[in-house]
C-alpha cells in the first residue's frame, strides 16, 4: 500500500528518473537531509568516524543506484534506516574477517554468539561526549552486531517497536526477543563497571540508567 503521508514522497519521486533535469538537486537535497542521521547510526554501530563514514558513502551509494526501484509502500526513511543498518553491520563482519574494502568517496553531485570475538575497539572518536558515554559506546561494541544495531536504534534513535520491526525486516517477535538478548548483553558486559561511575549494577538500577548512559 503507497504512504501518502511520507514527507518526502515528492522528492523522492523528482529523485527516481536519473535522467531528469531535477535529478541532482533532489538527491543532493536528500543528501543534505538525511546525511547526519545516518552518520549517527552508523558510528554507533561501527564505532569510529572513519568506519562511520565508509558506511555512510556506502549507503548512500546504494540509495543512489537502488532509488529508482522504490514502490512508495513504505517510508522512504525506514527503507533508508534498512540500508545504512545493513552496511553497518556487513561492514562490521567484514572488517573483522579482514574483506573489507572501500567502495571510493561518495559525492551527491556525482549523481550467533552473543558477543563479538576479541578485546573492545580502540579508543573512540569525537562523538562521544562523556566518560560513560565512552564506556557504553565500548560496550556496544563488544556486542553481536545484530544486538548493537537494535540498542542504537531503540535507545538512540528513539525508534518505536513498529518502527525497529520496519527498519530491521524482522517480525514483532524478533523484535521482542532480540532487543530482551541485546538488553541481557549489555548488562553483562557493563556489570561490574557501573560502581565508579556513581551507578549500582544490579538489573534494575541498569535498565533504569541505560538510556541515559546511551545517550
Amino acid at each position: 500500500m503507497v504512504n501518502q503521508q511520507d514527507p518526502d514522497r515528492d522528492l523522492v519521486r523528482r529523485c527516481q528518473d536519473v535522467n531528469s533535469e531535477e535529478f541532482e538537486a533532489a538527491f543532493a537535497a536528500l543528501f543534505a537531509r538525511y546525511r547526519d542521521r545516518v552518520y549517527s547510526i552508523a558510528y554507533r554501530i561501527v564505532g569510529s568516524a572513519t568506519d562511520a563514514m565508509d558506511v555512510v558513502q556506502e549507503s548512500f551509494s546504494l540509495l543512489f543506484r537502488k532509488l529508482a526501484s522504490f514502490r512508495h509502500d513504505a517510508l522512504f526513511s525506514t527503507w533508508l534506516f534498512r540500508l545504512v543498518v545493513n552496511c553497518a553491520i556487513d561492514h562490521r563482519r567484514s572488517q573483522a574477517s579482514g574483506a573489507w574494502r572501500r567502495t571510493g568517496s561518495f559525492d551527491p553531485q556525482d549523481g550467533g554468539s552473543e558477543f563479538e570475538d576479541g578485546e573492545a575497539p580502540a579508543p573512540l572518536e569525537t562523538a562521544a561526549q562523556h566518560e560513560l558515554g565512552d564506556h557504553v559506546q565500548r560496550a556496544l561494541m563488544r556486542l553481536n552486531p545484530k544486538l548493537n544495531a537494535i540498542l542504537v536504534l531503540r535507545y538512540l534513535q528513539g525508534m518505536s517497536y513498529e518502527e525497529l520491526r520496519d527498519v530491521l525486516g524482522i517480525s514483532m517477535g524478533t523484535v521482542k526477543s532480540r532487543l530482551a538478548r541485546a538488553h541481557i548483553a549489555i548488562e553483562k558486559v557493563l556489570e561490574g563497571s557501573l560502581e565508579k561511575f556513581g551507578y549500582h549494577a544490579d538489573p534494575s538500577a541498569v535498565r533504569s540508567q541505560r538510556s541515559e548512559g546511551l545517550a
